[in-house]
């Protein structure tokens, strides 16, 4: 039971990290869109929304690291074994990684094209999982099929190393396999840049003496817009 404990561990601490912190959160664009959104749906603890990229890029990194360790344990009986690392590991998380970078990139290239709309990023959050595969219109069959395909390739590599005592090989997670997740990667990636653009307008842009006072914010946005200016959303 030592594999499943480590792992445990590893989710429980990047859970409360990701609740007391912005980590796993998007990037807010427009605070008075936030904040205009935050009081039409009424939401008395408004927190940016969960970012997919980042999350998986989390997900890996505790999956991978839980593995390292557990198998780095089993095999040392007479001082530390370090296990050969194959490639497969490095490849799940040079596209969890490479998926994130991306993503921040085109959040990037929509922030300075912005215009009127409200997009995804100043959506407060509607819970974890509405998160990772909803955008500014609903739920998104490109976001949630990445969604499912991470689980299902990160149930495989947990199994084989319970099973193995080892880290996963191209015999375990295959070529193929590893093809599904760079598609699916790359289907997100790609239908993210058209998110935003049919965005709906901001009401704030639109109609006279909406626009939110910083004053009149309250005390836990302003904390997250100070956060968005520092850069740690």
């Amino acid at each position: 039971m030592i594999y499943p404990a480590i792992l445990l561990i590893l989710t429980t601490i990047l859970i409360v990290i990701g609740q007391k912190s912005a980590m796993l959160r998007t990037e807010i664009f427009n605070i008075t869109n936030f904040q205009q959104l935050t009081l039409t749906k009424g939401i008395k603890h408004p927190r940016p929304a969960f970012s997919l990229g980042r999350t998986q890029l989390a997900f890996w990194t505790v999956i991978v690291i839980s593995s390292f360790i557990y198998v780095v344990y089993y095999n040392s009986t007479s001082g530390i074994s370090v296990p050969e690392i194959d490639p497969v590991n490095l490849i799940l998380l040079g596209i969890a990684g490479g998926t994130t970078a991306v993503a921040k990139v085109i959040d990037s290239s929509q922030q300075n094209n912005q215009g009127l709309s409200i997009p995804q990023q100043d959506y407060p959050s509607k819970g974890f999982f509405m998160d990772l595969i909803s955008d500014e219109k609903g739920v998104s069959i490109h976001r949630l099929q990445n969604v499912l395909w991470t689980i299902i390739v990160g149930f495989i590599y947990i199994s084989a190393v319970y099973d193995t005592k080892m880290l996963p090989k191209h015999d375990i997670i295959s070529n193929q396999l590893l093809g599904l997740m760079g598609i699916s990667a790359s289907a997100y990636l790609g239908l993210k840049t058209s998110e935003n653009k049919n965005a709906p307008v901001s009401p704030a842009n639109v109609n006279a003496g909406t626009t939110v006072i910083t004053s009149n914010i309250s005390q836990e946005v302003k904390s997250v817009l100070s956060q968005d200016k520092q850069g740690t959303l």
